[in-house]
């Protein structure tokens, strides 16, 4: 295996929040986290997985069987043991995921080979969201006098008897008319939160007249501004959205929220594709959309759940989310920070290796301000460890600054010369070298030492930018060196270009859906205007 696996082997002190996806350090001395984006606590869980190749040539898939996942299972049979520390649980035992004979390791092993078969195993950490009570997402019928539980903050009488009357009520008229009531913000709380479940039920076993103001509870519920609310929100949809008859309302109110809610939606268009349900995965992929097109302060948080679904994605949801970062999907504007790109990829380049030409497509950098960003820069550029991300912070990240004093440009240099006689680096330091000479407003004395020094042994872009300078120079000729070849943008694949064509046409589809639910409950609603039902009312 690569000497660098140990270092980027999907970051084993970092698990993905259960809830909303993104990474998050993990301390093996504390049983539970708490995300720092959407504040839900998780259970630190960890197994043996044993590390596979990626098959050259072959697509970019799931790191799950492929039939394990079609049924809802995982890659293995093999369990997730709780933490060190959860309630006394051992975890330092368990068996190879090859042989299936027992393994020993240390706390603090990264990876483990088996004595017996030989096979290299990685120890795996997950983060596992505590299990809800389902009886408490199931309503009671309340009295009008009924005050709330003062031991529940959850408890509002009224609202738990208007979510029991929309779940009960036999008349689909008084049933609908019950379910208006939801517009108003009163009955936007914990209460309707917590029974959510029920009424998510109710909505996918019905008609537009009932989905539609069952939808629009989920959108006000996760657009209240508790975090809370939001969060009991998305555990009741994430079962929803996974059902293959979930109305695409109730899928498009997820796109009224936060990034919080991208993990659920991009996990509930892997599964709809795998089904053949690409129409599906388009409805679950536009509220992604929406979410990046309205939560422009949170880009940075949500690219990083973005980036680490990749690892799991296939179809169209791998490739919106590629083409998300290339900005061709229509109407948002996104770009990753550059160094979290640059660590993706690193890790990208073990995990999932025909990843990395796309992900090195998806650059937007500027050079750096000054020469204090510059050695910044410099100083991140000595963490990466993967030929793959070294060679995509060459070109797209290890720029030098406009004007900085000749020592930075003699320091960039220094670094820049070795790399140029690494075969797997060469052309990306010769394109670097070239910047200095095209990108300072003067040559640096450092850049002409250099010529001086390695005249042809330099790199040939190198060269050619010098002589455009300098061309009178005696350390260079032109002759014998090769015609400079432009690095045009690639165009998409064919596999993305056709999925971008069908994400379009699908897109139209999906919002004419939606669009004549919302007129059918428009027209029922107004049938209803003289219909009263009493809150109370028995039934």
């Amino acid at each position: 295996m690569s000497a660098v696996l140990p270092r980027v082997l999907y970051r084993t002190r970092r698990g993905l929040c259960p809830a909303c996806g993104i990474p998050l350090e993990l301390d093996e001395d504390a049983p539970e986290v708490t995300c720092r984006f959407c504040g839900s606590r998780a259970v630190l869980e960890r197994r043996l997985r044993k590390v596979e190749p990626e098959v050259e040539g072959a697509p970019l898939r799931l790191y799950l069987d492929a039939a394990a996942a079609e049924a809802g299972g995982t890659s293995s049979a093999l369990p997730w043991v709780r933490s060190k520390g959860y309630r006394q649980s051992v975890v330092e035992r368990t068996l190879c995921p090859g042989c299936g004979d027992a393994l020993e390791w240390k706390d603090d092993a990264e990876r483990v080979d088996c004595p017996s078969c030989g096979s290299d195993c990685r120890i795996e950490r997950r983060l596992q969201a505590p299990p809800a009570d389902p009886a408490r997402a199931i309503p009671r019928r309340r009295g009008p006098d009924e005050q709330p539980a003062a031991e529940e903050a959850d408890d509002d009488p009224r609202t738990e008897q208007l979510v029991f009357r929309v779940v009960n009520e036999p008349d689909l008229r008084r049933r609908v008319a019950l379910a208006i009531r939801f517009e108003e913000w009163a009955f936007v709380n914990a209460t309707s939160a917590r029974l959510l479940p029920s009424l998510l039920r109710v909505a996918c076993e019905s008609g537009p007249v009932l989905q539609v103001p069952i939808a629009d509870l989920v959108g006000k519920l996760l657009c209240e501004g508790s975090a809370e609310l939001r969060n009991a929100t998305l555990r009741a949809m994430e079962p929803v959205v996974f059902e293959r008859s979930v109305p695409p309302t109730l899928v498009f109110a997820l796109g009224l929220g936060d990034g919080t809610g991208l993990k659920v939606l991009l996990d509930a268009a892997e599964l709809a594709h795998r089904r053949g349900e690409d129409g599906a995965a388009t409805t679950a992929l536009l509220a992604v959309n929406w979410i990046f097109q309205r939560n422009f302060p949170h880009h940075a948080v949500m690219g990083e759940i973005l980036l680490h679904r990749m690892l799991y994605l296939s179809g169209p949801a791998l490739a919106f989310a590629l083409l998300l970062a290339r900005r061709r999907v229509t109407g948002t504007g996104f770009h990753y920070a550059a160094e979290t790109l640059l660590e993706f990829i690193d890790e990208a380049s073990v995990e999932r290796p025909p990843l990395v030409p796309e992900l090195a497509r998806c650059f937007y950098v500027g050079l750096p301000a000054d020469e204090a960003e510059c050695r910044r820069r410099m100083a991140f550029f000595a963490t990466l460890r993967s030929s793959a991300a070294r060679e995509a912070a060459l070109r797209e990240h290890l720029l030098p600054p406009a004007e900085a004093p000749d020592d930075l440009y003699r320091d960039l240099a220094g670094l820049l010369l070795p790399l140029a006689d690494d075969p797997a680096l060469a052309p990306a330091a010769g394109l670097a070298l070239k910047r200095l000479v095209d990108v300072p407003r003067a040559i640096p004395a450092c850049v002409h030492e250099l010529v001086a020094a390695r005249g042809r042994a330099l790199p040939h872009e190198a060269q050619r930018a010098y002589l455009r300078a300098v061309p009178d120079t005696p350390h260079l000729s032109r002759e014998g060196l090769p015609y400079e070849e432009l690095e045009l943008e690639p165009p998409l694949s064919p596999d993305l270009q056709g999925l971008l064509d069908r994400w379009n046409g699908d897109l139209a589809r999906a919002v004419e859906a939606v669009d004549a639910a919302r007129a059918a409950f428009r027209e029922t609603k107004e049938s209803l205007a003289g219909l009263d039902v009493p809150l109370f009312d028995g039934a």
